[in-house]
């Protein structure tokens, strides 16, 4: 029965529509919280999936032999499932299945009831239900839903034609299944060796404006297939980034990843041009191309003046809270070493901040070095020249050092290095601490 249809009392027409009236509402709210998840907005959508459920369980509650108590325990289902709640939605699918009367709503529930199954891993469970919603409903998001379920039990099986024609069925069939099968085909493509679905999964991606909602899912999936394929196929794989369908900062944001990926492939040429022309910019993918473009300046740095050209990089986004902290360990690098002119352990100290905050592993080797090379007998030396020796890339230079240490063999540093009784090092340690502390309160 459903509110409209003429009934025998007052007080039973005005009760119906008023529960018809708050399933409705109900009905908005899943709406709403389906935009919310596919626009990448969670929390928003956990809070609306959860406001669904207290509206279709009190209706429930209120009416459980109502003429639309099989509708409330399906939508109730619906949002448990989003929700993760997979017991939950489990008891309102089942109890949903059993109650109605309308054939749809049963092969719905039975269908979802499936996909519950398949999401916790049980496929044995699962697939049966699927098929049977498969089998007997004709159009509808749970027949969409249906295809993608079924896609990982096919896919999973080793049925991969199969699996992928579901995943496209998925995707034809409902607008809100285009981005979730795109991206499931990326993950099993790169699960299964297949790098050209690989490079469909991501254009697909790339064509829907709402994939560029939360880029880092996709840039996630990149590094994994980076992971096996190596960066220069990850890279080519995001080649039509620059004509995404996605806003601007979005669209900048997966450029950056795919410069990285040029970067570590060795394509640094290629790399810099695209950072440098995102940081050129404006906007939250500007100021990470400039936060990213420091950082590789610094790993590159081998003295103060490469160093002060990443703090030129950063000042223009000064206001971002990464980019803040590293012009604050770069002005404290430039004291502390500014302080070894007439106080060698802050050049020492430098070095930590190099290594430590900046990952300037190059600078620090050259200032742990100039303090060494300075004259001082503090005992730290030694423990410079160890920090430069962990530092050092080429076997001559280890070399070396390693003859440096040999004639400072006696120093605790030198004697736990190797692993042999060090005593007097904990003091050492204590009374360095208590030094460099003093030193990085310098402004």
């Amino acid at each position: 029965m459903r509110c409209g249809v003429a009934w025998t009392g007052v007080v039973a027409l005005l009760g119906g529509c008023v529960y018809y009236n708050a399933l409705y509402n109900a009905e908005r709210r899943y709406e709403e919280a389906e935009r919310h998840r596919q626009a990448g907005r969670d929390s928003l959508a956990s809070a609306s999936y959860e406001d669904v459920i207290r509206k279709a369980a009190r209706g429930y509650r209120e009416e459980p032999e109502g003429p639309w108590a099989d509708d409330a325990l399906l939508l109730l289902g619906r949002a448990r499932f989003r929700l993760g709640e997979l017991r939950g939605a489990r008891a309102a699918l089942a109890e949903a299945a059993a109650v109605t009367e309308d054939e749809s709503v049963r092969l719905s529930a039975r269908l979802l009831l499936g996909a519950t199954h398949v999401a916790s891993g049980d496929h044995r469970t699962g697939a049966p239900l699927l098929n049977e919603g498969l089998q007997g409903l004709r159009s509808g998001v749970a027949l969409a839903e249906g295809h993608y379920w079924r896609a990982q039990v096919l896919l999973t099986a080793g049925e991969v034609d199969g699996g992928w024609w579901d995943l496209d069925r998925a995707a034809e069939l409902h607008r809100s299944l285009r981005i979730p099968s795109a991206l499931e085909r990326l993950r099993w493509a790169i699960a299964l060796d297949e790098p050209g679905r690989a490079r469909e999964g991501v254009n697909r991606l790339l064509a829907e404006g709402d994939a560029g909602q939360n880029p880092d899912t996709l840039a996630a999936l990149i590094r994994r297939a980076a992971d096996r394929w190596g960066h220069e196929v990850a890279a080519g794989l995001l080649v039509g980034a620059d004509s995404a369908a996605w806003r601007r900062t979005a669209r900048g944001m997966i450029r950056l990843t795919r410069a990285a990926m040029d970067r570590q492939a060795g394509d640094t040429a290629r790399a810099e041009r695209e950072i440098r022309r995102i940081a050129d910019g404006f906007g939250e993918a500007a100021a990470e191309a400039r936060i990213e473009l420091a950082r590789w300046q610094l790993a590159q740095a081998r003295d103060l003046v490469d160093a002060l050209g990443a703090e030129r990089v950063l000042l223009p986004v000064q206001q971002d809270s990464t980019a803040a902290r590293l012009l604050g360990d770069l002005r404290r690098l430039g004291s502390l070493a500014q302080v070894g002119l007439t106080e060698p352990l802050g050049w020492f100290a430098a070095g930590e901040v190099a290594r430590e905050r900046l990952e300037a592993h190059g600078l620090a080797r050259g200032l742990y070095l100039a303090y060494a090379d300075s004259g001082s007998e503090d005992p730290w030396v030694s423990k410079a020249l160890l920090a430069a020796l962990e530092l050092t890339p080429d076997e001559g230079g280890r070399a070396w050092l390693r003859g440096r240490l040999e004639a400072r063999a006696e120093s605790p540093y030198v004697l736990a290095s190797r692993g042999e009784p060090a005593p007097g090092i904990e003091a050492l340690e204590e009374e360095l601490a208590r030094r460099l502390l003093l030193m990085v309160r310098i402004p």
